[in-house]
């Protein structure tokens, strides 16, 4: 979503920076060999881990950054430099702040202390953000409900659908190390807790007719491979960054996250044209038309059961990838989402104008 930005937006009018953490080595670097209209300062101290000496470097690191740059707006995106990144654009006294919402950590993540805890933060983070942008318009309502997010200083927006390369399906399955032929089942994600790969396994363990193939890494990646190291149905891969190539190889994706955003594996499938079968969570439903273009369920058996349907019936899966293709391409639109935020940065840069005129 942040590269759309920086490919998209009009350099002429929207001058941006981005200011990052250091990429995770397992997960490779998403700006790495992409020619982008952008000034990149990565800051050392932005990792995923939490260390309250590493987040005061940071948040003095960040500030010193801002007051340098003086930008207009300053765009936070994930929940930890959304804390960091508002706090110190507050410090550095720039007139709006604009916060992603990707989705929440409501529920599936922490116990419910930790969780108050979390909602008594944002909602003070609240406080010092001018305009709330929402992944989904369920995520959105769901922030709502929470006081999190204000309603007339929020809105809802789905991330862009770009064309997925083509490739022929027998030479991506020889380039991946995958069987060349029979279906293959793939999950495409971080292997954490909330993305729930056991549930994946488990359906593999149900339907040893298909194959099935987990591409990602992350915090459980060792502890998945011991559970899959005795099913010869399964196979699994390193993180991937040619999401092209994984697709191409691919039948069918299942996403079994027990909270999610609106899941950018289940737009970049529907751009390849492959049809999913997904657990209903956060805004999937605005993205996936169940039934049509792949099948939107609850619970493990129906879950498992829509997968060994899209596993025995070809027609299905064509007719299903083919909808998928041309329904995330109307309500995903690439230029509806940039012209949501050059007119959000406008209106705000606009606003501050005018605070300065009247004085």
């Amino acid at each position: 979503m942040l590269v759309d930005l920086l490919e998209g937006l009009d350099a002429s009018r929207t001058l941006q920076t981005v200011v990052r953490g250091p990429a995770v080595v397992s997960e490779g670097d998403y700006l790495a060999g992409r020619h982008v209209s952008a000034e990149v300062i990565t800051l050392g101290g932005l990792r995923r881990s939490i260390g309250v000496i590493d987040e005061a470097r940071s948040l003095f690191a960040l500030v010193r950054t801002l007051r340098r740059l003086r930008p207009d707006v300053v765009h936070t995106h994930m929940a930890k430099a959304g804390v960091l990144g508002r706090l110190a654009a507050v410090l550095a006294r720039v007139p709006a702040r604009v916060h992603t919402f990707h989705g929440h950590l409501l529920h599936g993540y922490f116990s419910a202390p930790v969780t108050r805890l979390f909602v008594v933060i944002e909602r003070l983070l609240g406080r010092l953000t001018t305009f709330a942008l929402v992944v989904g318009e369920s995520t959105r309502c769901d922030l709502l409900a929470a006081r999190i997010v204000r309603p007339d200083d929020s809105a809802a927006i789905l991330p862009p659908a770009k064309p997925v390369r083509s490739h022929d399906k027998r030479a991506a399955r020889e380039q991946l190390g995958l069987a060349p032929h029979g279906v293959i089942v793939g999950f495409v994600g971080r292997l954490t807790g909330i993305k729930r790969p056991d549930k994946f396994v488990a359906i593999a363990e149900a339907i040893p007719e298909a194959r099935f193939a987990i591409v990602g890494n992350g915090p459980l990646a060792e502890e998945v491979r011991a559970k899959t190291a005795a099913l010869p149905n399964m196979t699994m891969l390193d993180f991937n960054d040619d999401v092209s190539l994984v697709l191409g190889a691919l039948d069918v994706v299942v996403l079994t996250s027990d909270n999610e955003g609106v899941p950018l594996s289940l737009i970049e499938a529907a751009s390849a044209g492959v049809p999913v079968v997904t657990a209903d969570v956060g805004s999937v439903r605005e993205i996936v038309a169940d039934s049509v273009t792949g099948f939107v369920v609850s619970g493990h058996q129906p879950m498992t059961d829509a997968v060994l349907r899209l596993v025995r019936d070809a027609s299905l899966r064509d007719s299903m990838g083919r909808a998928a293709m041309s329904h995330i391409k109307t309500c995903c639109s690439l230029r509806a989402y940039l012209e949501a935020h050059e007119s959000l940065y406008l209106r705000l840069v606009a606003r501050k104008a005018g605070r300065e005129s009247g004085r």
